[in-house]
């Protein structure tokens, strides 16, 4: 059998082909056409959803960015201005059809969002750093043969040689991260008296065996660079420094015990900030995996790193949380060490559920960058209704691009949003209402979800037209 050529039914094709065939055919076998047909719109719908999860999931392995290609110019050296088709498919004089095109603004020209992703830039360096970059070396001052004053030493020459910018040479030489430093006491005894008499130690030198610095260094290898205790004491057996993963332990345990005072004021100073940042992250946690082994099936297992970063007047203060909490469940804990005689802080987040409980109180601020993402994913399948949303969010960018160049405070810059945004806002949130109202989007498809994402956290979506100083985004915290 040939492979019949593909059709593909949208809803007015299906409710227009079913009513010729009611008024045509008998009812028995209306009945099983009009299941055929939608049999194969339920086929169609499936298929193309599939596709759409299929692109997130690769996404997840080779997404850079989440910012589109821009468009090249035409070669043709035409001065003539191109023809651009309204992406809705609908007339110009509707005022819900492009709701990011307000006071004749060029959207072409409108920013995207900061990038998603921490992309490293690439700097055509070839490696080589200039010495400044070095800012953890040790500076050894080399000293020049003559002074300044001095006669030149080049003969037939009479003049007087003069201060210059000094040279620079950088040199990595290698060290093991433990070094150890061995002082041999010499020692004395009288032959009378027995009495000993020995050298003592520099007054640098601490009764420590070890010090500070190095229980500092060890912490960073262990919970910042992730080295197993097990394979740093193999490393330091073979330096010649051994360094017992029990020690290790110990002298890490000791760091903490210092550090817990300056962490506790640290989440006082985050709960009585005025805005504060939160997200979650997936962790590993070998103790709390070993109870999961042991948990019900349907007990709670999972596992999460929450970060928070709270802007508490010139302060900016990084929080991070692992366990079983969610960001809104640390949060909450957070916010009982918040003065009561302080305004609610406000808190940006995404829409979950597990980041908003109930309970929590704080003037809530919802990702507006997280909304837009929905449409990112499945621009591929609906390119037209995804670039209206996607050019009226670009729009909110530039003005708030414009904001940050002209250097506006928190009041200034909520005016500015009032006078430039609420209008490209407002139309999008309209487009989307009709898009769902007006059924010309499947609700259960990935685009009716988008819309209604959006429509549903729409006032935690807008919170920079109300409150002064409210972020757009929770990109920081990426």
């Amino acid at each position: 059998m040939e492979r019949p050529k593909p059709i593909e039914l949208t809803l007015e094709d299906r409710t227009g082909l079913i009513e010729r065939i009611k008024s045509n055919m008998s009812t028995d076998d209306t009945e099983l056409l009009i299941g055929l047909i939608d049999f194969n719109l339920w086929l169609q719908f499936s298929l193309h959803e599939k596709s759409i999860s299929i692109n997130r999931l690769q996404k997840l392995f080779g997404n850079k960015t989440e910012k589109r290609k821009k468009k090249k110019k035409s070669d043709s050296g035409s001065n003539e201005p191109e023809n651009k088709a309204d992406s809705s498919g609908a007339p110009d004089n509707n005022p819900v059809s492009d709701p990011s095109n307000t006071d004749g603004e060029d959207n072409s020209k409108a920013l995207e969002p900061e990038s998603t992703t921490n992309v490293r830039k690439y700097v055509p360096n070839n490696g080589r750093l200039g010495h400044e970059q070095y800012t953890g070396a040790e500076i050894i001052p080399i000293k020049a043969p003559f002074k300044p004053g001095d006669p030149c030493p080049e003969e037939l020459c009479s003049g007087r040689l003069r201060m210059v910018k000094a040279g620079n040479i950088i040199k990595i030489v290698g060290q093991s991260f433990a070094k150890a430093l061995h002082y041999e006491i010499e020692t004395l005894r009288c032959n009378l008296c027995e009495k000993y008499f020995s050298g003592e130690l520099p007054e640098h030198v601490s009764n420590d065996k070890y010090d500070s610095a190095f229980k500092s260094q060890l912490s960073v290898h262990r919970h910042y660079l992730g080295v197993p205790a097990y394979r740093l004491e193999g490393y330091q057996r073979f330096m010649g420094v051994p360094l017992p993963d029990s020690t290790q332990f110990e002298k890490i345990e000791e760091v903490a015990n210092a550090a817990y005072p300056a962490f506790m004021h640290m989440e006082k100073m985050a709960a009585n900030g005025r805005l504060a940042h939160g997200d979650d992250t997936k962790v590993k946690i070998k103790s709390i995996m070993k109870e999961n082994r042991e948990l019900e099936e349907k007990a709670r297992k999972g596992m999460f790193t929450t970060g928070i970063i709270s802007f508490n007047g010139e302060h900016t203060i990084h929080l991070f949380y692992s366990g079983r909490k969610h960001c809104g469940e640390n949060m909450m804990v957070l916010l009982e060490k918040r003065d009561t005689n302080l305004p609610d802080l406000q808190y940006m987040c995404d829409a979950l559920g597990s980041n908003m409980p109930p309970g929590l109180k704080a003037v809530l601020i919802n990702c507006l960058v997280h909304g837009r993402r929905n449409f990112i994913d499945i621009e591929k399948y609906y390119p037209d209704e995804c670039k209206v949303v996607i050019d009226a969010i670009a729009v909110i960018y530039k003005h708030e691009a414009e904001v940050k160049g002209q250097k506006l405070n928190d009041e200034e810059r909520l005016e500015y949003h009032k006078t430039h945004s609420i209008r490209p806002m407002e139309n999008l949130h309209a487009y989307m209402q009709k898009q769902l109202d007006e059924h010309l989007v499947e609700d259960n498809s990935s685009l009716g979800k988008a819309y209604r994402y959006m429509i549903k956290h729409w006032h935690k979506l807008t919170q920079f037209l109300r409150i002064p100083g409210a972020p757009l985004d929770n990109n920081i915290l990426l």
